[in-house]
């Protein structure tokens, strides 16, 4: 793919960074292209089917994670698989 920029981590390429403030109950979630890429696919139709997971308002970040690789069926993913999801607690009140 020319002209893409490296991945993340390597210290090349031109990533800006970026802020992102989650509001309470919101999930951060990082994967690697081998979540989404099918060979032959066109990579926008596959991060629309990333996007249009649906979760319970319940759902925790486990939960997110199992359903993802679940939906996307990464058993047979032509590439590594890596996906984190974090989400904020709110912090406890320091011992006094």
């Amino acid at each position: 793919m020319p002209g893409a920029p490296a991945p993340l981590g390597t210290g090349f390429g031109g990533y800006q960074p970026a802020t992102c403030r989650l509001a309470p109950g919101q999930t951060l979630v990082l994967f690697t292209d081998g979540l989404v890429e099918r060979r032959g696919e066109d990579i926008d139709r596959c991060l629309d089917r990333l996007a249009g997971i649906r979760f319970g308002a319940a759902a925790g970040p486990e939960e997110i994670l199992d359903t993802v690789v679940t939906r996307l069926d990464v058993r047979d993913a032509e590439d590594d698989v890596a996906a984190l999801a974090a989400r904020l607690r709110p912090r406890s009140s320091p011992a006094g």
